[in-house]
């Protein structure tokens, strides 16, 4: 494993953590509802506040993060 690899694995199970953080919260959409087959309600307003907004914005910035590092090394190799 190479270095990327190691950050690459790294980054996606603190995504998974987090998820799983927001999952038990009790969101609605929760962090992994796309796996449990729930409707991920996009476009909905939603009333999160505090830590559960803050652990939102952190998993959808490491998202983008993983994403754009896996498809800048595809596109390098």
């Amino acid at each position: 494993m190479t270095g990327i690899d190691i950050f690459l694995f790294i980054l996606a199970v603190i995504i998974l953590i987090i998820g799983l953080l927001l999952a038990y919260a009790g969101t609605p959409g929760g962090g992994l509802a796309a796996l449990a087959g729930e409707d991920l309600e996009l476009f909905r307003k939603t009333k999160d506040r505090g830590i559960i907004k803050i652990l939102q914005i952190i998993m959808f910035i490491l998202v983008i993060i993983l994403i754009a590092t896996g498809i800048t090394i595809r596109l390098v190799n």
